[in-house]
């Protein structure tokens, strides 16, 4: 297997979850938080691989056919909505559990697909190799959402509309990137 190919990748994968974890940063309360956060992320970008790689050719063309267009979606209706409620006189954002569910799900739809092309891009190939690229894969953005989660919350200081404001920005951003890219 070609671990560098894997991490490489797993870099790729994570810079959506990694700026979405700036905007949690942002908003977030503790550093609980930040762990909850991270751990979600990389989870979800460990397993969507997993259920690529069991779709296997079979589903590859269905999946990627409307994969960009349900991240773009749910991103951007999720940026939208908190720009419109940053707009309120109490304002605060609740990345509860079933938000940070949302998300990292949305950010990690390219995973998927990725998951697909694992056997031959990386040489994951059997059971164990493709343990071993997934593992990769979600330590790296583990690591990186961690990170991105406390830059954000150096921006705390900020006033909670200009937070949401700007975190909306990014989440819709994000979504349009995916749509076209």
């Amino acid at each position: 297997m070609d671990y560098v190919s894997a991490a490489i990748i797993g870099i790729a994968l994570a810079m959506d979850a990694m700026a979405v974890s700036i905007t949690c940063g942002m908003n977030g309360k503790n550093k609980g938080s930040a762990f909850l956060t991270a751990f979600l992320f990389g989870v979800f970008q460990a397993l969507m691989p997993v259920l690529g790689w069991s779709i296997g050719k079979v589903g590859s063309n269905i999946i990627s056919s409307f994969d960009n267009i349900t991240a773009f979606a749910i991103l951007f209706f999720l940026g939208v909505k908190m720009i419109i409620d940053s707009r309120k006189q109490d304002y605060s954002i609740e990345f509860g559990v079933k938000n940070l569910i949302i998300l990292a799900a949305a950010t990690s739809i390219d995973a998927l697909v990725s998951g697909i092309t694992l056997p031959t891009s990386v040489g994951a190939n059997t059971p164990l190799y493709m343990l071993e690229a997934v593992v990769i894969i979600g330590m790296i953005t583990f690591m990186l959402s961690l990170s991105g989660y406390f830059i954000g919350s150096r921006f705390k200081r900020a006033r909670p509309v200009y937070a949401g404001f700007t975190g909306g920005i990014i989440l819709m951003l994000i979504g349009i990137k995916t749509l076209f890219f």
